[in-house]
């Protein structure tokens, strides 16, 4: 499996510290010893805790990792002591803060604060393909990332109204109001034009090898390739503001075999259009 595009560049979720221990954990050196709520030893959360313990200069043994549960639980723990921090994905980290009992830590929502906290920027949200049908079939590569690069020009040239506003109901839900609340919590983590940071991810691979050394091994150069998301780029613009338009009604979904079912090596095909 390798990388053909990101998306998110930031984990998308705050650090939030107890509001009864403020003084004792105010910056990344000072998490040696914390209790954190993350989640299951392989979660996302656990990984960012574990990013962000080492961008202090600890290790990981040097926290003591709480499982997550009910938000409502979570809180009382914050309250009673038994948590000092806890990683909250987006929109969650607005309930703690709202309920008195935390405050922000770290914001790993924004490009600016995710390279503050941990130094580089964070690859959330990647679309991946296996090796073989990228070999065997490049153009459905190419069309997949031609979207992928159109999508996030368009995120990246609109307000969150504007985006909002081609939402159908059947996607966002009835109540608008909360929905663009949550988005614009959610965009930041959109801006880039699609290309895998290198450094960006290294610093994921050295985080992961230091929880399971099984992946010391791994090149991580053989994990993505930017060169779909660098032919789009060359040759797709999007005007600043597209025109509006109506989004058609939902249809029922129909499973159906994936396209490249069965599909084997055959004969070159020129490589489409990324605005085609």
């Amino acid at each position: 499996m390798r990388a053909v595009g990101a998306l998110g560049m930031t984990p998308g979720a705050r650090i939030l510290v107890a509001n009864q221990v403020p003084d004792k954990y105010r910056t990344r050196a000072d998490l040696k010893g914390s209790r954190i709520i993350t989640g299951g030893a392989g979660s996302s959360k656990t990984t960012i805790a574990n990013y962000l313990l080492g961008a202090g200069g600890h290790q990981i043994a040097d926290y003591v990792r709480l499982a997550a549960d009910k938000k409502d639980a979570d809180l009382a723990a914050l309250r009673d002591g038994s948590a000092d921090l806890v990683v909250a994905p987006t929109p969650d980290g607005t309930f703690y803060e709202n309920s008195g009992a935390a405050s922000v830590f770290a914001d790993l929502t924004t490009v600016a604060g995710t390279r503050k906290a941990l130094g580089v920027l964070f690859p959330s949200n990647t679309l991946f393909m296996s090796g073989a049908l990228i070999r065997q079939r490049p153009q459905v590569a190419q069309h997949l990332v031609n979207a992928l690069v159109r999508t996030l020009k368009f995120i990246n040239a609109h307000s969150p109204e504007e985006i909002a506003a081609q939402v159908p109901v059947e996607v966002s839900g009835k109540d608008r109001d909360a929905y663009l609340k949550v988005l614009k919590e959610e965009i930041p983590m959109y801006a880039t034009d699609g290309r895998m940071p290198a450094d960006a991810a290294a610093g994921e691979l050295r985080v992961l090898a230091a929880f399971e050394p099984k992946y010391k091994g791994v090149d991580v150069t053989k994990t993505y390739t930017n060169e779909f998301v660098d032919r789009a780029l060359q040759t797709c613009h999007l005007p600043r503001r597209a025109a509006p338009f109506s989004p058609l009604p939902l249809r029922p979904f129909v499973p159906r075999p994936p396209p490249w079912t069965g599909l084997t090596a055959g004969p070159a095909v020129p490589l489409p259009s990324p605005c085609g």
